[in-house]
């Protein structure tokens, strides 16, 4: 590796790490940490379970953020892909982002926008589910709250270990424990697939793969990030 790409490389980590530490000072340290064993309790109501139901109906929830607003859009989608539903909502921004503390700050907005739909069978969250430092990341979050089965889909791996880093598919393990899965989307970029609540990893990665078209997330999931974005450009 040269040796601009590592200097670059350690600025990068630096800042991230300047961000973080501003974002832990405006909630306290203290605060984080109750936030972090509610999470660690909250984790414990995480069922990995088969569906009850046939997954027909499809839905995927997005937030968007300009300023101090977030913009969230939820929509449903059937086995054809075509959109049958959608909704949409503004909220104030109440929570910074803090790595390993999403859900806190996209929960409200994601929900609000969720409660205008009238039906779905499962969601799909642009967020982690168990695939999370404690176990219940945003997907958990709303799959508990929500009482419905929910997958977590990320661009991004929060923690763990790929079993085969090389393979277009393979499983992610944390402390020895299985928390998800690795997948290649059509554009060619990884998702981290993991259980948020009440279905199993092998029915999360059917689904996801069953509602892959030409995008790098599954099109419930890029229909809404597409929605709450033009939400969000008309404010």
């Amino acid at each position: 590796m040269a040796h601009g790409a590592v200097r670059h490389d350690l600025g990068d980590k630096q800042k991230n790490r300047r961000r973080f530490e501003k974002h832990v000072d405006q909630l306290s340290r203290e605060r984080l940490d109750l936030l972090a064993l509610e999470q660690m309790e909250l984790s414990e109501m995480v069922e990995a379970v088969e569906l009850e139901h046939e997954a027909e109906l499809i839905a995927g929830v997005d937030v968007s953020y300009v300023g101090g607003w977030a913009f969230s859009a939820a929509v449903v989608m059937d086995e054809s892909l075509d959109v049958l539903e959608v909704s949409t909502a503004e909220t104030r921004v109440e929570f910074p982002y803090v790595p390993g503390f999403f859900s806190y700050r996209e929960l409200r907005p994601a929900v609000k926008a969720l409660d205008g739909l009238s039906g779905y069978d499962v969601l799909m969250v642009n967020g982690h589910g168990l695939a999370h430092p404690r176990g219940f990341g945003l997907a958990s979050h709303i799959g508990v709250e929500s009482k419905k089965p929910t997958i977590g889909v990320a661009r991004r791996l929060l923690c763990g270990e790929l079993d085969a880093p090389d393979s277009d598919e393979t499983l992610i393990r944390h402390s020895g424990k299985v928390i998800g899965a690795k997948m290649i989307s059509p554009t060619g970029s990884p998702v981290y697939v993991s259980v948020g609540h009440l279905i199993t990893l092998e029915s999360c990665v059917e689904i996801v793969n069953a509602y892959f078209l030409d995008h790098s997330l599954p099109e419930p999931l890029a229909a809404a990030h597409r929605y709450a974005g033009d939400l969000s450009r008309l404010r």
